[in-house]
C-alpha cells in the first residue's frame, strides 16, 4: 500500500495533464512519417487522456476511508463507462455504423461528461471526508 501511495503523490494532476501534452505533441510528427491518420490519432489522444483521468481518479481512492461507497462506487461505475466506451464505440466505427469523426465525438463526449460528474462527486466526496476527519 505504501508504494501505491507514492505513485498517487507523483502522478499529480499536472503530470497527468504533462503526458497527454506529450503524445499531443508527438502526434502530428507521428501523422507526418506516417505512422496513423489524424482520425486515429485523435481517438488515442481521447482515449489517453480518458485512461489518465481513470488512473487519476483510482489513486485517489487510495485517501478515501473504507466505509465511503459512494465514493468507491462512482469509481467502478466510471471505470466501466470508460472500458465501455473506448472499446465499443471503436468496434462501431470497425463494423461500419459510424465513421471515425462520430466516434471521436463520442469518446469527448464520454470523457467530458465522467469528468464533469467525478469533479462533482470529488468535492462532496471531500467535505463528507472533513466532516469525518473533525468527528474523530
Amino acid at each position: 500500500m505504501n508504494i501505491i501511495k507514492k505513485i498517487a503523490g507523483w502522478f499529480t494532476a499536472e503530470r497527468r495533464q504533462l503526458i497527454q501534452a506529450f503524445f499531443a505533441s508527438i502526434a502530428p510528427l507521428a501523422i507526418l512519417l506516417g505512422y496513423g491518420t489524424e482520425g486515429t490519432w485523435e481517438q488515442l489522444l481521447i482515449i489517453t487522456g480518458a485512461v489518465l483521468a481513470a488512473a487519476g481518479s483510482l489513486l485517489s481512492l487510495v485517501n478515501v476511508r473504507i466505509g465511503d461507497w459512494a465514493t468507491q462506487g462512482w469509481a467502478i461505475v466510471r471505470g466501466a463507462v470508460y472500458a465501455l466506451g473506448t472499446t465499443v464505440s471503436p468496434a462501431l466505427v470497425l463494423l461500419g455504423f459510424y465513421d471515425d469523426a462520430t466516434n471521436a465525438q463520442i469518446l469527448t463526449g464520454i470523457s467530458v461528461g465522467i469528468t464533469v460528474l467525478s469533479s462533482g462527486i470529488a468535492i462532496f466526496a471531500n467535505g463528507q471526508q472533513q466532516k469525518y476527519a473533525l468527528a474523530a
